[in-house]
C-alpha cells in the first residue's frame, strides 16, 4: 500500500494496485477566505498551493469524499473530475449532491463494506467536533455534521488500513481499532477549531490516544499546514515526535511525499 500526501485531507491511497483520490481540496492556494471563528483570523485557505499538476493528481481509479465540505470537495474538484469517474460518499444525501452535479457513478459507502476492484471498503463514523457543540456549530455554518471514515481491505494487501475522517478522537474510533485491528492509521491531525466550539479534528492529545490504543499501528498525521483554523502544524507533531521518540510510529508527510508499506 501507499499513501500520498497532497494537500490537507487530500491524498492519494494505492491500495491492492488500486489508486483512490481521497477528499479532493483542488482550489488554488488563498482562495478561500478567512473562516469566522478561526483562531487565525487573517489566514486564507489553502494555506499552500498543489504539489503536483491537477492531471496527474486525477490519474486515478476512484475518488472516497468522506464528507462534502469546502476543504473536502472543492468547487474545482466538481468541475475537474471526470463525471464518468466512480465516486464514493458518504451516504445517500451526499451521493444525491453529487449526482445532481452531473456524476454519473456514485456509490454510497456501507457498513457491511462496499467492493471495488477487489478492494473492500468498509465505512466508518466519526464526531466531527466536541459532544454537545456539534449541532450548533454546523447548524450555524449551514453545514451537514455528518463524517466517514474507511477501512480498506484486499486479499493481495498483507495489512489493513483505516482513514479515519474527519474526527476526534471518539467511541467510533476505539471501536474501529478494537474490531480490525489496523495496521495503517491515517488521522487528520490539524486541530482544527471555532472559537468558542473547541476541535473538530485530532490534536496532540486525540493523536496519542491511537498511538497509546493502536500500539502495533503506523499513524499517519494528514489534513496538515493548510486549512485557516489549524491549531496544530507538522512543525509542532514534529517537534513531539522528537520528543518522546515516536519516528517510527508517528509519519507526518510533507504535501507530494509518498510513504510505502
Amino acid at each position: 500500500m501507499e499513501f500520498q500526501q497532497i494537500r490537507s485531507a487530500t491524498a492519494i491511497i494505492t491500495f491492492g494496485g488500486v489508486r483512490f483520490l481521497i477528499d479532493p481540496w483542488l482550489g488554488e492556494k488563498g482562495t478561500i477566505p478567512p473562516i469566522p471563528g478561526s483562531p487565525n483570523p487573517e489566514l486564507r485557505s489553502p494555506v499552500h498551493a498543489l504539489p503536483l499538476p491537477l492531471a496527474e493528481i486525477l490519474q486515478v481509479d476512484a475518488v472516497i469524499a468522506t464528507h462534502l465540505h469546502f476543504d473536502h470537495f472543492d468547487k474545482v474538484a466538481m468541475e475537474k473530475i471526470p463525471k464518468s469517474m466512480p465516486v464514493f460518499t458518504q451516504d445517500e444525501a451526499d451521493a444525491a449532491v453529487l449526482c445532481a452535479q452531473g456524476f454519473s457513478d456514485v456509490r454510497p459507502l456501507r457498513y457491511g463494506g462496499v467492493e471495488f476492484q477487489c478492494v473492500q471498503l468498509t465505512k466508518t463514523d466519526c464526531l466531527h467536533g466536541q459532544p454537545g457543540n456539534i449541532g450548533l456549530l454546523y447548524e450555524k455554518m449551514n453545514l451537514r455534521s455528518n463524517a466517514c471514515g474507511v477501512v480498506m481491505r484486499h486479499p493481495d494487501e498483507s495489512g489493513t488500513l483505516y482513514l479515519a475522517g474527519d474526527t476526534i478522537w471518539c467511541d467510533f474510533v476505539k471501536a474501529v481499532i478494537d474490531t480490525v485491528s489496523p495496521d495503517v492509521i491515517v488521522v487528520n491531525g490539524a486541530a482544527a477549531a471555532i472559537n468558542g466550539f473547541g476541535r473538530i479534528i485530532m490534536g496532540l492529545e486525540d493523536i496519542q490516544a491511537v498511538l497509546d490504543h493502536a500500539p502495533h499501528a503506523v499513524v499517519i498525521a494528514s489534513h496538515m499546514d493548510n486549512v485557516g483554523h489549524a491549531t496544530l502544524w507538522r512543525s509542532d507533531l514534529r517537534k513531539y515526535i522528537r520528543t518522546r521518540h515516536l519516528e517510527t510510529r508517528l509519519l507526518v508527510p510533507e504535501d507530494g511525499e509518498v510513504c510505502r508499506f
